[in-house]
């Protein structure tokens, strides 16, 4: 009893290394986000940095060591609080920034309001139960990214030696768990399982705070995250196993989310470089990130050059951030990987098939119903776009069409060129298809939030006429 509470003191003050360097780096980088924004965010930011850093380490063949991977994130978050406190000091205090919808007085909680967070409460009860009951079970978990978290902490460094199990995949989610493994000192699956939950809480509470600035009430961004979280099984299901795809939905909602409100001038001032570093998870959490980074950086330019707002060509200029993110956390990886002779797997491109895109064009329309996987979500999304038809072509409401429609294409093409037998390729499809979708699904879930703001009748914030705002010069 007493090992398994110190344990579970071990968990928690090691994911509270992770939160404290993410949220001190999401004070630094945006100072106007509120405490929760900084929270939601801190835990991917300080995720990110203490992997890259575990990279880092195996680059210059140093081991694993807990004060040796902690350490020096902290030290380095420590001296950017450090320099902004001090540089502070000496400059003149700008006047407050008019008051937001998350700024104003809030009034007291109603049933509504309850009601919603009670049924967020009793999900993440679940998850977390569920997370720390059930061993590791699914089959990417234990033949990928747990068994490469486990070899990673035996081995004390990323050594990919004497065994095949996707090596050249991103390594995000495996050395964060055995950052949890060092602060355990021993191998804990239902221990670690325990981060899921955690990630998933940041994922809605960053889906929160984003609906918050696009205008709607806390009723209402509470009811539009409640209606994300519950509709279907697909990301209740990642809440507890340990794959990539939640690290992925997560990240790839920082990225596009703070895209599109820097879009529509509902950002906190300097939110591009904090954007940068949601491009820079994406990219080293999963195979699939640099293209759907790809996605999100194509579908703003093509926004910005269609609308055309004033000092087009700045703000075009703007998208290097989100692009240097990408390359931050593409490159390390890819250099790592041809320095130790890792070859990029070619199972996933051998050829196109058309057969199989044809397979596939009918299955994405029935996943895309399908009440067991995302409930009506998709649905409520198609109505959203279709109540704000008017304005999709005059306001930055065109970045998430462009988003989710050039991956839906995205997901076909690359069924096209699966390189599956055709007596396998309906499994294929059945095990991946709702996962790619999840990492399209918060996204599509803003696009609700912009419906429910239509239906209801509450005005646009700072009308996305593309306004500029100079902080984001």
């Amino acid at each position: 009893m007493i090992e398994a509470t110190l344990s579970l003191v071990r968990l928690i003050l090691g994911l509270a290394g992770i939160l404290l360097v993410g949220y001190i780096l999401a004070v630094c980088l945006v100072p106007g986000l509120t405490r929760l924004e900084r929270a939601a965010a801190g835990f991917g930011l300080g995720a990110l940095v203490v992997t890259m850093w575990m990279l880092a380490l195996s680059s210059l063949g140093l081991f694993f060591h807990l004060p040796l991977v902690l350490g020096p994130p902290l030290a380095l978050v420590a001296g950017l609080w450090s320099g902004k406190t001090f540089w502070g000091r000496g400059r003149q205090a700008k006047p407050p920034p008019p008051l937001s919808p998350q700024s104003s007085p809030l009034t007291p909680y109603g049933f509504w309001d309850w009601l919603f967070i009670s049924l967020l409460a009793v999900l993440f009860l679940f998850a977390t139960l569920r997370a720390a009951v059930y061993p590791l079970w699914s089959w990417d978990a234990l033949a990928t990214w747990g068994f490469k978290a486990k070899v990673f902490y035996v081995r004390g460094a990323i050594d990919l030696s004497g065994f095949e199990a996707h090596n050249y995949y991103p390594n995000l989610v495996p050395l964060l768990l055995t950052y949890l493994y060092l602060c355990l000192g021993q191998v804990s699956d239902q221990l670690v399982k325990m981060v899921f939950p955690l990630w998933g809480g940041a994922l809605l509470i960053l889906f929160f705070g984003m609906v918050r600035r696009l205008g709607l009430s806390r009723t209402q961004s509470l009811g539009t995250t409640t209606f994300l979280a519950l509709n279907g099984i697909t990301l209740i299901t990642h809440l507890h196993i340990v794959y990539a795809d939640l690290a992925l939905t997560y990240y790839t909602l920082g990225a596009a989310g703070f895209i599109y409100l820097w879009l529509t001038g509902s950002a906190p001032p300097r939110t591009l470089s904090l954007a940068a570093l949601f491009f820079a998870g994406i990219t080293w959490c999963k195979f699939e990130g640099p293209p759907l980074a790809g996605s999100i950086l194509l579908a703003a330019g093509l926004t910005l050059i269609w609308l055309r707002p004033p000092h087009l060509s700045r703000r075009l200029g703007s998208l290097a951030w989100p692009l240097g993110g990408l390359l931050l956390g593409y490159l390390p990886w890819r250099l790592f990987a041809m320095s130790h002779g890792i070859e990029t797997g070619s199972d996933h491109i051998l050829g196109f098939y058309p057969q199989q895109l044809f397979q596939a064009l009918p299955a994405l329309l029935i996943a895309l119903i399908n009440p067991t996987l995302f409930g009506i979500l998709w649905v409520a999304a198609a109505l959203a776009l279709a109540l704000s038809w008017r304005k999709l072509f005059t306001t930055p409401r065109l970045y998430l069409a462009l988003f989710l429609g050039g991956n839906f294409l995205a997901i076909l093409l690359a069924y096209a060129v699966a390189p599956t037998s055709p007596f396998e390729f309906h499994l294929y499809l059945r095990a991946t298809l709702d996962r790619l979708l999840l990492h399209l699904a918060p996204v599509a879930a803003l696009l609700v939030g912009e419906g429910v703001k239509e239906v209801m009748g509450e005005p646009e914030p700072a009308q996305a006429g593309l306004k500029p705002t100079p902080s984001f010069d």
